[in-house]
């Protein structure tokens, strides 16, 4: 009888094995649906063949691959990960839904999310500090709150001997102009013994502006905030001690990405009717402040496989966080009143712990808990109305910072454990609970808007969470599966009291949790030169998200349904040639009580069919071509329904990615095409207009190029 998986976790120590780095034994770059990997995404550390549900599993040497066809993680994630949304193109995850539902970043299993959603936990990490990403598709009772739809865990970059350079150029190709320019360089080092290793990472990018496929440069994103124009710089280092008790690592990262433009966003053409014309960009703007997100990271693990209770894994982490949005005309409205931008501030301490006991060789608990604090701040800089009217929406004169969300105090704490059993060599079942406790509180303040006095208070919530599965293999190569799992979400409180009322009482103000109960079912298989698989999901939650429509806030939060079915396919015909793809439906729902009848889920929630296929050619060793297809389909479901914001027709659209990579000696060079055939299009998001008018809608980036030149020290 086969002895349960129980190597010890990856998930907490910030390093991978060289064991366990590659995803696949072939050179191609393509993404991994199933493999020989330890998924740590679980918390598990199971071989993805054990596995009870869906996990997409993306290494290093797809990553960059993907990176150079992709200007950010939300577009590479978008291409390789069934269930994903299509990417923004912008600074935000605000539409990048999984399967539906909000997802939860962790890196190295810090948190990437906070309580006032701001949609950027995508953005908080350069490329050059990822070593690969793995995704957990469906709600996850192990994780607790935040992971409704899904965990997206990120591995940062492992220690390794040498060093390499790596610089880079970026350019539009619709227009060639030398603001579309962008270059970029990374550095990495590393080094050690059997006792001791090291690795470092440095990466400076400076990206020019976007261009559409007319060669019209494209304007500022008005509401979420973009990425042309933007400064970045990564600094991580990893520091690993292998002690007799276990390995010590300490990690520590900062990132931040700083927008500075001299174009704004025309105004004139919010007068032409919504969705007939083209956001357009005008020079002129004098802001200081602008889009920009900084994340800074401390992150101390030990790792031990002999303990006596078994193998164990604790963290403790810090992180610091900041993120600047486009300022926002929001004086018609009387929850703003105001011209005002927007920042949020956060600090987190947090602790995990993790611990598997085997009971016997068949049978095996793995349990721990989590610890997280974070406090946060959201207030506002509002600007002189009378300079940015007379000069066309373009000055910016700073006239002193207010309160939009009091500061806010939320302590987490979850503990969890479950069991794994082999009954026989074929079947393998899981089952397991998660208690959720979480408290939050904030002080006095006054609203932005209409000035009503709020006075301060706290609240608390607890659960429990339970999944089960199990996974039966029909041969050495093929496994069916099945899953149950609840996933929990705490509502944004920092938006339900950015629009409170007079007399407003935090405890009847319809902040419930909200909790999803996932069900899954599949089957996946790994012939050889063919794998290939297939799930079909179903989740529901009592309680919808917190949401704002017209800017108010959406009440009552109506009950919601989502379905849906996802294959990949990846077939090797020879040394030479490998083709292959993954296919995505989904559709949701909310029940309306006025009405009595379920009516669309709006397209920030439910992307409209997505389909990827490639094909990949290697004449050599050395030599290596990728091209892609990209298709997004249409959608009037939320348009025929009604629903209001985000619910616009969406029309489909095509790319062509092509991607090349030559290897000689020490020396690699790439280039990467996006949108190979300059098609003319507007993603998802640009179609569904986020601010309502034609300021939001967006362009997609015409044709562009990155050219890479590294070599391996």
């Amino acid at each position: 009888m086969k002895r349960i998986n129980r190597i010890s976790p990856l998930l907490f120590i910030a390093a991978v094995s060289p064991a366990v780095a590659t995803a696949d034994t072939q050179d191609s770059p393509a993404s991994t649906e199933m493999d020989t990997l330890t998924i740590t995404a679980t918390r598990q550390n199971m071989a993805a063949d054990e596995l009870t549900h869906a996990v997409t599993v993306i290494d290093r040497q797809q990553l960059e691959s993907q990176f150079q066809t992709s200007r950010s993680l939300g577009e590479v994630l978008a291409k390789t990960v069934p269930g994903m949304a299509p990417s923004s193109q912008t600074l935000t995850n605000f539409n990048q839904s999984l399967r539906g539902r909000n997802l939860l970043v962790l890196v190295d299993g810090i948190p990437q999310n906070t309580n006032r959603n701001v949609s950027r936990d995508l953005m908080n990490i350069d490329a050059s500090n990822i070593e690969r990403i793995e995704v957990l598709r469906g709600g996850s009772a192990v994780y607790g709150s935040g992971a409704a739809g899904g965990v997206v865990n990120i591995i940062t970059r492992r220690n390794e001997s040498g060093a390499s350079t790596t610089v880079g150029l970026q350019s539009a190709l619709s227009e060639i102009d030398e603001d579309g320019f962008g270059y970029r360089v990374e550095q990495q080092l590393g080094g050690g013994n059997e006792n001791f290793d090291y690795g470092v990472n440095l990466a400076w990018e400076s990206q020019g502006a976007f261009f559409d496929a007319d060669g019209d440069r494209i304007a500022p994103e008005p509401s979420q905030g973009d990425l042309s124009d933007t400064d970045s710089l990564s600094l991580a280092g990893k520091l690993r001690w292998f002690l007799d008790a276990g390995t010590l690592t300490f990690s520590a990262s900062h990132f931040d990405a700083e927008q500075d433009s001299d174009y704004g966003s025309d105004p004139s053409v919010k007068s032409q009717p919504a969705g007939s014309v083209k956001a357009k960009a005008i020079p002129g703007l004098q802001l200081d402040e602008q889009n920009r997100t900084r994340n800074s990271l401390l992150n101390l693990a030990w790792s031990a496989d002999q303990t006596p209770l078994g193998s164990l894994d604790a963290q403790a982490y810090y992180r610091d966080y900041h993120a600047r949005f486009t300022p926002f005309d929001g004086r018609p409205y009387s929850s703003w009143n105001a011209l005002a931008q927007s920042f949020i501030d956060t600090e987190t301490l947090g602790a995990r712990l993790t611990l598997s006991t085997d009971i016997n060789d068949n049978n095996l608990v793995r349990w721990g808990m989590d610890l997280n604090r974070e406090k946060s701040e959201m207030p506002v800089t509002t600007y002189d109305g009378d300079a940015f009217d007379n000069s066309g929406g373009l000055v910016f004169i700073n006239t002193g910072d207010k309160t939009f969300m009091p500061p806010i105090t939320q302590d987490n704490l979850g503990a969890f454990a479950q069991l794994e059993s082999n009954f026989s060599d074929s079947l393998r079942w899981e089952i397991g609970a998660r208690y959720e406790y979480i408290s939050a509180s904030f002080d006095d303040f006054t609203t932005l808007g209409q000035g009503h006095a709020i006075k301060g208070g706290d609240l608390s919530y607890d659960d429990v969470l339970f999944n089960t599965g199990l996974v039966y293999s029909l041969s050495d190569n093929t496994e069916v599966y099945g899953n149950f799992s609840q996933g929990f979400e705490l509502p944004d409180i920092g938006l339900r009291l950015r629009y409170a009322s007079a007399g407003f009482d935090i405890n009847s103000s319809q902040l419930d949790p909200l909790k999803v109960d996932s069900y899954e079912m599949g089957s996946r298989g790994d012939w050889g030169n063919t794998q290939a698989s297939i799930a079909v999901f179903y989740n529901t939650s009592d309680l919808g998200q917190t949401t704002i429509q017209n800017f108010t806030l959406a009440l009552p939060r109506a009950e919601e349904r989502i379905y849906g079915i996802e294959l990949t396919l990846d077939h090797r015909l020879d040394a030479q040639w490998k083709l292959g793809g993954l296919l995505t439906w989904m559709e949701g729902e909310r029940y309306d009580e006025g009405d009595q009848r379920w009516e669309a889920l709006n397209g920030y929630r439910i992307p409209p069919l997505q389909l990827r296929a490639y094909a990949e050619y290697s004449p050599s060793s050395q030599w290596y071509h990728r091209l892609q297809l990209n298709y997004s389909g249409s959608r009037d479901d939320a348009f025929e329904d009604q629903v209001g914001f985000g619910s616009r027709e969406i029309e489909a659209y095509t790319t062509v990615d092509y991607h090349t990579q030559y290897k000689s000696g020490q020396s690699t060079i790439s280039l990467g095409i996006e949108n190979l055939l300059n098609e003319d299009y507007f993603s998802v998001y640009g179609q569904l207009l986020r601010n309502g008018n034609n300021t939001s809608h967006i362009p997609a980036s015409g044709i562009a190029m990155k050219a890479s030149y590294q070599y391996q020290w």
